[in-house]
């Protein structure tokens, strides 16, 4: 039996560096290097990946994965996986580079069709480049296989915006392959609840260990908010997926966990700090977290209702 069971999700940091400081995200305080993964790791990464039967979900953690210079190269490795991109740097070369690679979903984070909401969202970001951008790759992907997705963030600042927003923004009744969908914005760092993003109640992945997550220097934690690295429970340099996930310190980290002790797990004690310890609220959380993604989607849009308030 594998240690790791195939419904875990796995996300593969090809780069920690990012050319964003957006408002939800750690980058800007990040407590590990801006580093991009070395070539050799990316392959040892793809043998235990699939070595162990697992499907690759994401070419991300932290950072923008169209800055990694081997992107097409990994996509070669892991045609399963889908990239999520800020799209600031989505020109026509790299445009090419992905549409020449097996690349099934790509996601252009544009969050906003309001231009004086967008730099509250993507910090840093040029909303008049990324529309040109965008508009530019759509034209270069018709007709191509690839699955786009224009992202829309739900927030307090983006209330009012619709999804029929979106798709007279960038005309996409005449892209057969392209999509509006819409995410909660999530915190990845603190627990409290801003503009961009609500409060956590307990474990938002509704258990312990539901994602492999690789950063870029190799080490590797069991949660995709673990943005820091606070809770490693191996490095890839060194050790197999299955060494670090049947040690000694990944059953204490669980047990830990199952005994709320935050001692030696700030992550989870982030997330639990307003509650959550209900078995009632952690059996539906777990149940929301094992939909499909259209019945998650209709869930997301009811809980909404809290940035009316």
């Amino acid at each position: 039996m594998n240690a790791i069971p195939r419904h875990i999700k796995v996300g593969l940091e090809l780069t920690s560096k990012c050319n964003l400081r957006c408002g939800m995200c750690p980058l800007p305080v990040l407590r590990r290097p801006y580093e991009d993964m070395e070539w050799p790791l990316v392959e040892r990464a793809e043998r235990e990946i699939h070595g162990l039967g697992l499907k690759l979900k994401w070419l991300h953690e932290m950072g923008e994965p169209l800055l990694y210079s081997r992107i097409d190269d990994a996509i070669r490795l892991f045609p399963e996986a889908s990239v999520s991109t800020n799209g600031l740097v989505l020109t026509e070369q790299v445009g090419a580079r992905l549409l020449a690679s097996p690349l099934k979903r790509l996601r252009i984070c544009v969050d906003s069709v309001n231009p004086q909401i967008y730099p509250h969202i993507r910090t840093g970001g040029d909303f008049d480049k990324l529309l040109d951008l965008t508009r530019q790759f759509l034209v270069q992907a018709k007709g191509h296989p690839i699955r786009i997705e224009i992202q829309k963030m739900r927030s307090r600042l983006t209330i009012e915006e619709t999804v029929d927003d979106f798709k007279k923004l960038f005309d996409l009744k005449q892209y057969k392959n392209a999509r509006v969908i819409e995410r909660t914005c999530e915190a990845f760092d603190v627990n409290d609840e801003t503009d961009l993003h609500g409060k956590f109640y307990g474990c938002v992945q509704g258990a312990f260990f539901t994602w492999v997550v690789i950063f870029a220097d190799g080490r590797v934690t069991h949660c995709c908010y673990d943005a820091h690295g606070d809770q490693i429970v191996g490095d890839l340099k060194t050790q197999s997926l299955t060494e670090m996930f049947t040690s000694p310190r990944f059953a204490a980290m669980k047990a830990a966990f199952e005994r709320r002790d935050w001692t030696a797990l700030p992550r989870c004690g982030e997330c639990f700090k307003h509650g959550g310890e209900s078995q009632a609220f952690n059996s539906v959380l777990t149940a929301v977290q094992n939909m499909p993604d259209v019945a998650k989607t209709l869930v997301r849009k009811v809980l909404d209702v809290r940035y009316r308030t």
